[in-house]
């Protein structure tokens, strides 16, 4: 399950990092059921139809909105791992960076609550020109460390370091393929062997 705003949602015209990350995957020898309510891109298709379109975007959101909603959309796809980059529309909103983390904390309980083994890479947010995430990303190690466990596995995803809010972003915020393309290397970069871990199960 992608979960997350607008950068996970993407917008007409554009890929999405999902896009990218679905084609390495099926390179790579992997079948992956990407699960959401939501399907394709805001407003309009993407550049490109050809990937698993579901997702759990939504442009706008804060974290304390996802939070209230989680529980239905994870109950009625059951996601066994999730992609979560959340935290964006809060900074630009002036929500404090405790209350996010927070709220981001609360996310994780709640999918636990319907699959006690979700596998979850959270984001450090890409960079932003309007909202700039280096207080909120400096914070989530320490909130991934409190909250890892080996039945549940928490990993950090560095989505921050690398990425150029003026050349991979068509407004400051909001990636182009270029700054999809390097999501979708990141999120790779840490699923891959989560995905290999769990294939590995025999009762899998």
């Amino acid at each position: 399950m992608p979960l997350g705003d607008s950068i996970t949602e993407s917008s007409k015209g554009q890929n999405s990092y999902r896009f990218y990350l679905w084609h390495s995957l099926i390179d790579k020898g992997y079948h992956p059921n990407i699960v959401g309510s939501q399907e394709g891109v805001g407003h309009g298709p993407p550049a490109n139809p050809d990937f698993d379109m579901d997702h759990e975007g939504h442009s706008g959101w804060r974290a304390d909105e996802i939070l209230n909603h989680i529980q239905g959309w994870a109950t009625s796809t059951s996601p066994d791992v999730v992609l979560l980059h959340i935290g964006t529309n809060d900074i630009c909103q002036d929500q404090t960076v405790g209350s996010t983390v927070a709220d981001i904390g609360g996310i994780i309980d709640v999918l636990r609550t319907v699959n006690p083994r979700i596998r979850v890479l959270l984001a450090q947010l890409i960079g932003s020109s309007d909202c700039p995430p280096a207080a909120l990303n400096a914070k989530l190690p320490a909130l991934i460390e409190g909250k890892n466990s080996m039945e549940s596995p928490i990993i950090l995803v560095d989505q921050y370091s690398g990425f150029d809010p003026a050349t991979m972003t068509y407004d400051g915020t909001h990636p182009n393929a270029s700054g999809d393309s390097h999501m979708a290397d990141r999120w790779f970069e840490k699923l891959a062997p989560m995905l290999d871990a769990i294939l590995a199960r025999p009762s899998q």
